[in-house]
């Protein structure tokens, strides 16, 4: 059983124990998820299972989606519904309109702070450690993009949104930054993931259903959808699974796509998955190359 199970993880437990649980069902030897979700926090986690496990780090994750609640005049320390009230303030006018034109203000290339309730280090201490014996430490400003932000529904105080955006956003702190912007401060009181990594809430299960069974596991090929494929032969595939890097000249009667230097590649011999490389030069240069020169490296083997 190699796959990937896209999980619908429910509220109150830990991404961990998502995995943890479905592990114990499946009786899998290794299980890993590819982007931990809150406790509160639901939706989409996708659990790779056995050798799929050797795909996460070559796994879609371009961008997650969301769709959230914020309750609007109260602040929390952890920036979600789990925290201690730190402040509360009345929520002054605020309609659609200006709610849109908030929004805007968060599109594109923003940055933000890391929330100290996160998993983050700091000098090899994890951030919620800190916070819990009640210190705050300097964190440095990151980058994130925003693709899409969308008001779903206002009913004052709760401000309901969906947002697409780049792996390593939070969520919690856009809801707050937003809050703070219209000036009466909030916290998140919904987080549900309704894509990641290429899957969508739509290819989910429960526990209670990987319980009940069987359930399909999404293969290899469908999580590296993203990726180009090169075709070999028998012989071909055996060098690359003795550990022999892809040369110019193993390359000669192939069907190669055009690539990038840097670009990862799968290497497929007939519909069975052989192995993830990464191109070391773009193709246009590759007839500049002698037939000895290695084309492609190889990142991941499957056997």
């Amino acid at each position: 059983m190699n796959g990937v199970l896209v999980l619908d993880k429910p509220k109150g437990i830990t991404s961990q124990a998502a995995v943890n649980a479905v592990n114990r069902i499946l009786g899998a030897k290794r299980a890993g998820h590819t982007g931990t979700l809150d406790p509160f926090a639901t939706g989409v986690l996708p659990i790779c299972v056995n050798s799929a496990t050797k795909i996460i780090p070559f796994m879609e994750s371009s961008h997650k989606k969301y769709e959230a609640m914020m309750r609007l005049g109260i602040k929390t320390d952890t920036l979600d519904l789990t925290g201690k009230v730190m402040e509360e303030k009345e929520i002054c006018i605020i309609n659609n309109s200006r709610l849109l034109d908030t929004f805007s203000g968060f599109r594109g290339k923003i940055t933000q702070v890391p929330p100290m309730y996160s998993a983050l280090k700091k000098d090899g201490v994890r951030l919620y450690e800190y916070a819990r014996r009640g210190l705050e430490v300097e964190r440095a400003e990151r980058s994130v993009l925003i693709n899409e932000l969308e008001l779903l529904d206002f009913n004052p105080p709760f401000v309901r949104f969906m947002v697409k955006c780049s792996r390593g956003t939070y969520v919690r702190v856009l809801a707050s930054d937003i809050a703070d912007e219209l000036g009466c401060g909030g916290h998140l009181t919904e987080l549900r993931r309704i894509e990641s990594d290429g899957f969508s809430i739509d290819d989910a299960v429960t526990i209670e259903d990987v319980k009940n069974g069987p359930v399909v596991l999404a293969p290899l090929d469908h999580a590296l959808s993203h990726m180009k494929r090169i075709h070999v032969d028998v012989d071909i595939a055996g060098e690359i699974r003795e550990g022999k890097q892809l040369k110019k000249h193993s390359l000669g009667g192939l069907e190669i796509p055009r690539f990038s230097a840097g670009e990862r590649v799968m290497v497929y011999e007939g519909g069975t998955l052989v192995a993830v490389t990464e191109a070391l030069v773009d193709s246009a240069e590759t007839e500049d190359l002698g037939g000895g020169a290695v084309v492609f490296r190889l990142l991941r083997v499957f056997i």
